[in-house]
């Protein structure tokens, strides 16, 4: 590796673009540029991250430390097997992908052609291509894979204030399933209670805005003083009554969900207690 890691991307989309600005930053690194099928994509991310739109795959390998796979999940090991297959070695290279399901082993075939191989995954939900960047500094990262990649990964992500956790491959479709339950099942959830509020007589979009605070506010105290310390309600408090009267109105789905997420409810409850 060189003083400063020269770092490429594969894929010019929101978490390409937004994790190149963000490792930008730092002074360990060199953004040589972006690849991608559309290049005016790549052009579009340089433009904005830094770098140049590079015209080929192996003029990005060829200009790179460290080389970043941001492209859908399907398209990893067929990325992988083109960057082993593109006429520049990878000795001494390292290559990541940040899906947060796939495990490092999608990059088998760079592994082979003797790169360093890991997953690299922000627990946020990169939202914007040109945005989402300036909030990456408070995501926790976890890394996965060989340890020489792991290690180059950790230092330039801790440079850039991230919090970093290393897990084990076998561990990331359960990783993942707990990011989807902290982020795409609360956007459901959220969903019904907006739901439950048109019923009451509030226009749709009126109960989306109503239920902004209330859900801001208990977001931000479950992430700074903890699950067991910011549970509140009838679950809380142990008030069956009430609850009885809730499910007793609830229909169907919205019904058993309250019921089954009640009883996680009385569970961090009694935790609490103990």
């Amino acid at each position: 590796m060189t003083e400063r890691v020269n770092i490429a991307f594969v894929g010019a989309g929101k978490v390409g673009c937004s994790l190149a600005r963000h490792l930008a930053e730092s002074e360990a690194v060199r953004l040589v540029g972006f690849f991608s099928r559309r290049i005016e994509s790549a052009r579009e991310a340089a433009a904005f991250a830094g770098g140049v739109a590079f015209e080929s795959l192996a003029d990005a390998a060829a200009a790179a430390d460290l080389v970043f796979v941001t492209t859908t999940d399907t398209a990893i090991a067929g990325v992988a097997g083109e960057l082993a297959g593109c006429g520049v070695g990878l000795a001494g290279k390292i290559v990541a992908h940040c899906s947060g399901a796939t495990g490092s082993e999608a990059l088998a075939a760079c592994r082979e052609a003797g790169a360093c191989v890991a997953s690299c995954h922000p627990l946020y939900a990169v939202s914007s291509r040109f945005d989402s960047w300036q909030e990456l500094g408070r995501a926790w990262f976890t890394l996965e894979g060989d340890g020489t990649a792991c290690n180059v990964l950790e230092a330039l992500l801790v440079s850039r204030g991230n919090h970093v956790t290393r897990i084990d491959a076998a561990e990331k479709p359960r990783y993942h399933a707990a990011a989807v339950m902290a982020s795409n099942l609360v956007v459901a959830l959220y969903d019904m209670a907006a739901e439950e509020l048109a019923r009451c007589g509030f226009e749709r979009t009126d109960a989306e805005a109503a239920l902004a605070s209330l859900f801001l506010g208990n977001a931000e105290h479950v992430a700074t003083d903890g699950v067991a310390a910011s549970l509140t309600g009838p679950a809380a408090r142990g008030d069956e009554a009430t609850i009885e009267r809730h499910l007793a109105c609830l229909d169907d789905s919205n019904r058993a969900v309250y019921e089954l997420l009640t009883q996680r409810c009385r569970e961090i409850a009694a935790r609490r207690e103990s």
